[in-house]
């Protein structure tokens, strides 16, 4: 399979390195982007694209392409998605797909005319060892109806700061950091209420990463990361970028669940956990710590599991969901099997979601989210 990006950083050649590995008929042979900062990864792993293309008009042109890799920054997705889909290829696209709720209508109309299997997303966390245990739990009913979910993620300081230098900083480029950041953890409380959000509020704003908290001494562990390619800065407590650095949102699904969700991207010791409660029993996990614990109403364990804590030295690229993505990718494309943990309606499903979390955040507002999804699914069917 003859594979062509467009927008080559770290996250492409990493995505690209486990496609690899799964099946090596799998070939980059093209690419476009100006400053592909995953030029050095991919040399180191023998398998950076021998032609380069100033535009993706002019590499679908010119290459014999059977999937398009889509890696560039969210505001150009849904332009190089319309090129890859009237080009006749499979594509593979990062999250988030789209930035903006008018996006989102024209990605649909797009997808009822060309079908949506052929856009496969980027969206991993239903690929994890945990989604997969979770979702064994619910088909058994071990715990019963979701009554309601506390969640969270954090990210360790440097980890923030990249998002302070990176091209992400700024909402017009990314969406803003609930939807580049966390679209996976909305989609996955999604997928365990088996329930679309119906109504959404939030707060949050920028009060870590500031000037007054510009730390004395060294700054190493906030640009020890030296940030390369496109739009991106130095500056990190006087950044120019107008994302929050922390959220908090609360979600009430349609079946009556609820959620509370918070992030925040200056936290020493970072967790990503999540605690659900059903009405017959609970699990709960650690994406980063890397356990999950289920128990019956009785306090009986049903699963005590240890996955490997995500900064070991064996569990790399989203918990191992990386690897684990590619093999389910690689059977869905070559070996005929019928579906993927999580699809591209879903993953623009989550991308409203993050944006009315956002819109409830600026306006102070509960958002009632059932005319969107009425005109969602009007433009689908």
């Amino acid at each position: 399979m003859k594979i062509g990006a467009v927008g080559f950083g770290s996250r492409t050649a990493g995505v690209y390195n486990e496609f690899s590995k799964v099946n090596p008929n799998f070939e980059m042979v093209a690419y476009v982007d100006p400053q592909p900062i995953g030029k050095d990864f991919a040399e180191k792993n023998n398998f950076f694209p021998n032609k380069s293309y100033s535009s993706l008009n002019e590499m679908l042109d010119r290459e014999k392409l059977d999937m398009l890799m889509i890696g560039s920054p969210n505001h150009l997705h849904l332009d190089h998605i319309k090129l890859g889909l009237r080009a006749g290829l499979q594509i593979f696209a990062e999250k988030p797909l789209v930035i903006s709720e008018q996006e989102t209508f024209e990605l649909a109309k797009l997808i009822k005319e060309y079908g949506k299997e052929r856009i496969i997303v980027g969206l991993v966390l239903r690929y994890s060892q945990q989604a997969r245990s979770v979702r064994k739990l619910l088909d058994q009913n071990a715990i019963g109806n979701i009554i309601s979910i506390e969640a969270s993620e954090h990210i360790v300081p440097s980890h923030g700061a990249f998002f302070m230098r990176n091209w992400r900083r700024k909402q017009k480029y990314s969406g803003g950091f609930m939807l580049e950041k966390c679209c996976h953890d909305i989609d996955f409380y999604s997928m365990i209420t088996k329930s679309r959000p119906i109504k959404v509020a939030s707060f949050g704003s920028r009060r870590s990463f500031i000037p007054e908290n510009l730390p004395e001494g060294s700054h190493e562990q906030y640009t020890k990361d030296r940030l390369k390619g496109w739009e991106s800065k130095s500056n990190v407590f006087d950044s120019d970028a107008d994302i929050v650095d922390h959220q908090v949102a609360i979600i009430e699904y349609a079946n009556k669940a609820v959620l509370s969700f918070h992030t925040n991207m200056k936290v020493p010791d970072e967790f990503r956990r999540f605690a659900v409660i059903g009405s017959a029993g609970m699990i709960e996990g650690d994406f980063v710590k890397g356990f999950m614990k289920a128990h019956d109403e009785n306090n009986n364990v049903l699963i005590d599991e240890d996955y490997g804590a995500a900064f070991g030295k064996e569990i790399k690229g989203h918990y191992g969901a990386d690897s684990m993505m590619a093999q389910d990718i690689n059977n869905y494309l070559l070996k005929n099997n019928k579906e993927l943990p999580v699809g591209v309606i879903e993953c623009m499903e989550a991308g409203i979601v993050a944006m009315k979390i956002d819109e409830a955040r600026n306006t102070g507002k509960v958002i009632d989210l059932t005319s969107t999804w009425d005109k969602f699914d009007s433009l689908l069917n």
